[in-house]
Order: structure tokens, then sequence, then C-alpha cells
């Protein structure tokens, strides 16, 4: 019974609504969507999937991952004037205070921490631009076609985007 009460109700919810597939793409809030098949990479939907778009946290998310690759999480990291006047988010570093790279990982991923991003990109490559290049490296690794990095925090910057379509990659 109850899968026949299930049957009706789709039946009726599919039949009565009066939005076309166009009309929901325009209603979707996201400026840019992918919906793809996992186990294919079949594209099911899309909205602005190939489109150029800012990409804080998609940054922090790989600066994390180049720490974790590239250095030690008991890597002492000394902070310089560069990484201590990040605008906010931050997480208030003073020039030559020194932290675990362990602990700037949590203050990037849990807090989203500017600051703590160019301590660990300098500590790293050497220079935040150093590092934008190892991130466009690994980038270029995992088939990502269609994004750069500039920086290790996401701070906007034109020439710092990626697509949806290359996150999915």
């Amino acid at each position: 019974m109850k899968k026949v009460l299930i049957g009706i109700l789709t039946g009726v919810l599919l039949v009565s609504s009066p939005v076309s597939a166009k009309e929901e793409i325009e209603q979707l809030y996201a400026q840019s969507a992918v919906l793809m098949d996992a186990d294919n990479g079949r594209v099911l939907f899309e909205k602005n999937g190939s489109e150029k778009k800012p990409m804080a946290s998609t940054t922090k998310i790989m600066t994390c991952i180049l720490a974790l690759e590239e250095g030690n999480l008991t890597d002492v990291v000394n902070v310089s004037e560069n990484a201590a006047r990040q605008p906010k988010v931050h997480l208030g570093m003073q020039m030559d205070e020194k932290f675990y790279l362990r602990d700037l990982l949590y203050s990037l991923m849990l807090e989203s921490h500017n600051d703590s991003a160019v301590a660990i990109a300098e500590h790293i490559g050497g220079s935040v631009q150093a590092f934008a290049d190892k991130m466009n490296a690994k980038a270029k690794e995992l088939g990502m076609t269609h994004t750069n990095f500039v920086n290790a925090s996401g701070l906007h910057d034109e020439n710092h985007y990626s697509t949806v379509q290359d996150i999915l990659v």
C-alpha cells in the first residue's frame, strides 16, 4: 500500500509541476553548479559550470593539502611581517611569533585565518608566489585545467579562480 501511495504522489508531483527545466535553472540560487555521475563523469545538470569564479575555501583546502604533503606537523613556523598584516579573518599573529605547523593548519581549516595561510605558504614555499606556483602544479597534476592560484588564502584577485567543473575533477 505504501509503495502505491508513493507512486501516486510522485506521479501527481511530476504531472502538476508548472516549472520548466530552464526556469528551474534560473531559480537556482547558486551562481554555478554541476551535478555529475561519479561513476562515469557524465554531467547530469549544469549551470555556468565552466565559468571562472573566486575560490576562498578551495584555496585553503589546497594550502592544507600541500602543507601536509611537504611539511611536517611539528615544523616550527616563524611569522613574517607579511603574514602578520593579513586582513580579517585572521588569528592576530605578531611578527616573529612561532607556531607549530599543526596548529596553523587547525587555524586555517577551522577558522579560515588568512594570516595562517600566508605563514604556511611562506614556510613551505619560501614565498607566497613560490607556494602559489606549487598550488598550480598540484592543480594541473589533479587535472584542474581551468584553475589558477595567486595566493594561499583565497583573498580576491581577478587572476585567482577556478570552475565548478574543475573542482569536480
